[in-house]
């Protein structure tokens, strides 16, 4: 095998276990998105109110949990800082507007639950992407040297 192959497939294992355990969070945070809008819910705050609520409790878990579990480095967590989240909510934020785009344009061409399955797989991905790169990455460039 090839040094470049051989590059290649760590890139891969490294990333693919990466993605692994960010949809773990990504599961997590759901689960805290759906205590926190059924409490509320419960409480009388009105859906709208308590989805905004409970969408920030998920995010800010995700961004605590991904520092310390999905994008560590040489066994440390990434930093947190006020910054450092304000990125990762702007970055949710876009994947929510886009994959809401998504689903407007082929829910009424392919049906809403396959469009829902596109626009999920399509946040995933972007929110992955601009976690690894926008988000966390700078910060791992610093601590490797870069």
């Amino acid at each position: 095998m090839t040094e470049e192959k051989r590059d290649l497939r760590n890139v891969a294992r490294r990333e693919g276990g990466r993605m692994a355990r960010f949809g773990g969070v990504g599961v997590a945070n759901t689960i805290v998105d759906l205590i926190v809008f059924s409490a509320l819910v419960a409480a009388q705050v009105p859906p709208v109110a308590a989805n905004i609520a409970s969408f920030l409790a998920g995010n800010l878990q995700s961004y605590l949990l991904n520092s310390r579990i999905t994008f560590r480095v040489e066994g440390a967590p990434a930093p947190l800082s006020l910054r450092g989240y304000s990125k990762f909510l702007a970055a949710h934020l876009f994947s929510l507007a886009l994959s809401t785009a998504v689903l407007l344009l082929l829910a009424h061409r392919i049906g809403p639950m396959p469009a829902k399955g596109v626009a999920i797989l399509l946040g995933f991905v972007c929110n992955y992407a601009a976690s690894a790169f926008f988000v966390f990455g700078a910060s791992h460039g610093e601590r490797r040297g870069a």
